[in-house]
C-alpha cells in the first residue's frame, strides 16, 4: 500500500457549489419516494397496496446490496485517480479489464441467483403474484447495477454536478413512471415494473452527458477477483444496512404478536420520520464521505470528528424537539390515534444519528481498505438489534433498545478498529 500524504491530504473533496447540487438531488429523490407512496394507494386497494410495499421493500432491500458495489467502485476510483499509478496487487503483468464488464457479470450473477432462489421466499415476501415480481427484482439487479457503477465512478472523479443528476433522475424517472402506469391502468405487478424501471434512467441521462458516457469507458486495473472480494465484503455491509433502515419493520414483524404490531403504525411511522432528516441527505452524501475518507486517509479518525460533530448537534437539537414538540406534531398531521410518548420520539432521533454515524464509520473503514471491519460491524449491528427484539419488554422499548444497542454496538467496533493502527491509504 501506498501512503499519499502531502497537499492531497488538504484539498477539498467537493465545493460549495457541488454540495448544494447533491443537497438538491438528495431532497429531489426524498420527495420522489415519499410521492411514490402517497400516490400508489390512490391506486391499489388496501391489500394490493400491501403486496406493492412488500415488492417496494425488496427492491430497495435489492439497491440497497448493489450499494456495496458502488462504495467499492468509489473507493477505487478515488484511490486510483489519486495515484495514478497502476496498482497490480499482485502480478506485474496484470491487464486492465472493461469495468461494467466485471458489474455486469457480478449482477448477472446475482439476478440468476435471485431467480433460482426465489421458491423459497417469493410466495412469503411477494404474494401470489410473485413470479412476475421476481423477474422484475432481477432485471432491476442489472439496471441498478450500472447505476450504481457510474455513481462510484463520477464520485471518485468528484463529479459532483453528473451525479447529482444521475441521482434525481433515478428517482424523479420512477415517480414518473409510476404515474404514468397508475393513470392508465394501476396495477400491482405494473406499479412494480415502473418502480423498477427508474434504475434506466441511467440511459437517459447518458445521451445527454459526455462525461457519463465517458465513465463506460473506466478501466479496472486490478484482479478480478481481487475486486469481487472487496465488492462482496462492502456488500455484506450495505446488506446489513439496508437491514436496518430499510428492513427494520419486517425485523420488527417476525418478533413481535400479530395484535401488536397491527397496532404499532404510530411507532413505525415515528421511526420513519425521525430518521428521515439525517439517514436521507446521508445516503446521498455518503459518496461524497467516503471520498473525504480516501482523500484525508492520512488523518485517520480525525477526517471524521467534524462530520460527527455535526450529527452530535443535530441529534441533540432534534432530540429536544422531538420530546417537546413531536407528539403534538404527530396528532396534527395524522390524528389523535397517532399519538407517540415524547421519549419514545427523542429516543428514536438519538438512533437515527448513531445510525447515521455507524453509515460514516463503515464507510470511512470501506475507504481505508478495512472491509472485513465494517462488514463485521454492520453484522454485529444487525444481529443485537434482532437480539433486542426478542427479549420480554414494552413495544416501544424494545423498539427503542433495539435501535440504539445495535448500531452502537457497531460504531464502537468501527472506531476501535480505526484508532488501533495508522492510517494508511487504501490500494486500488
Amino acid at each position: 500500500m501506498t501512503r499519499i500524504e502531502g497537499n492531497s491530504s488538504h484539498k477539498s473533496t467537493i465545493a460549495g457549489r457541488q454540495a448544494a447540487s447533491v443537497g438538491l438531488a438528495s431532497l429531489a429523490s426524498a420527495a420522489a419516494g415519499y410521492l411514490v407512496i402517497w400516490f400508489v394507494p390512490r391506486v391499489l386497494n388496501k391489500a394490493d397496496n400491501a403486496e406493492f410495499l412488500a415488492f417496494w421493500s425488496a427492491l430497495f432491500l435489492l439497491f440497497g446490496i448493489l450499494g456495496g458495489l458502488q462504495t467499492e467502485i468509489l473507493r477505487y476510483v478515488t484511490a486510483h485517480t489519486a495515484d495514478p499509478a497502476p496498482q497490480r496487487s499482485g502480478s506485474e503483468h496484470q491487464k486492465s479489464v472493461p469495468l461494467f464488464f466485471v458489474v455486469l457479470s457480478l449482477s448477472g450473477t446475482l439476478a440468476v441467483l435471485i431467480v433460482l432462489s426465489s421458491m423459497l421466499w417469493g410466495p412469503a415476501v411477494l404474494g401470489p403474484n410473485w413470479l412476475a415480481l421476481v423477474l422484475v427484482l432481477a432485471g432491476a439487479c442489472i439496471a441498478f447495477s450500472v447505476h450504481a457503477a457510474l455513481a462510484g465512478i463520477l464520485s471518485g472523479r468528484h463529479l459532483w454536478g453528473n451525479f447529482s443528476a444521475l441521482v434525481a433522475s433515478e428517482s424523479c424517472f420512477r415517480l414518473l413512471l409510476v404515474l404514468l402506469v397508475g393513470i392508465i391502468a394501476g396495477s400491482t405487478a405494473g406499479l412494480a415494473a415502473a418502480a423498477a424501471a427508474g434504475a434506466c434512467a441511467w440511459a437517459i441521462v447518458s445521451l445527454f452527458s459526455p462525461k457519463l458516457r465517458a465513465a463506460f469507458r473506466q478501466p479496472l486495473d486490478v484482479p478480478v477477483w481481487e475486486f469481487a472480494r472487496k465488492v462482496g465484503h462492502a456488500s455484506v455491509s450495505t446488506s446489513a444496512s439496508a437491514t436496518l433502515v430499510v428492513g427494520f419493520p419486517i425485523l420488527y414483524r417476525i418478533t413481535t404478536p400479530e395484535d401488536v404490531y397491527l397496532a404499532s403504525a404510530p411507532l413505525l411511522l415515528a421511526i420513519l420520520l425521525t430518521r428521515a432528516p439525517l439517514m436521507v441527505p446521508l445516503g446521498t452524501f455518503q459518496n461524497v464521505a467516503i471520498a473525504h475518507f480516501v482523500r484525508h486517509r492520512s488523518r485517520g479518525l480525525a477526517a471524521l470528528q467534524p462530520i460527527a460533530l455535526a450529527i452530535a448537534g443535530v441529534a441533540a437539537v432534534g432530540a429536544a424537539a422531538a420530546y417537546f414538540i413531536g407528539p403534538w406534531l404527530m396528532v396534527l398531521l395524522f390524528g389523535s390515534d397517532y399519538h407517540v410518548a415524547p421519549w419514545v420520539l427523542a429516543g428514536l432521533t438519538v438512533a437515527a444519528a448513531v445510525l447515521a454515524l455507524l453509515t460514516l464509520t463503515g464507510g470511512m473503514c470501506v475507504a481505508l481498505n478495512r472491509h472485513h471491519v465494517s462488514s463485521t460491524g454492520w453484522l454485529v449491528a444487525s444481529a443485537v438489534s434482532l437480539l433486542v427484539l426478542v427479549l420480554p419488554l414494552d413495544a416501544d422499548v424494545r423498539a427503542v433498545l433495539s435501535l440504539l444497542a445495535g448500531p452502537l454496538l457497531g460504531v464502537v467496533i468501527h472506531t476501535l478498529s480505526l484508532s488501533r493502527s495508522q492510517p494508511v491509504a487504501a490500494s486500488s
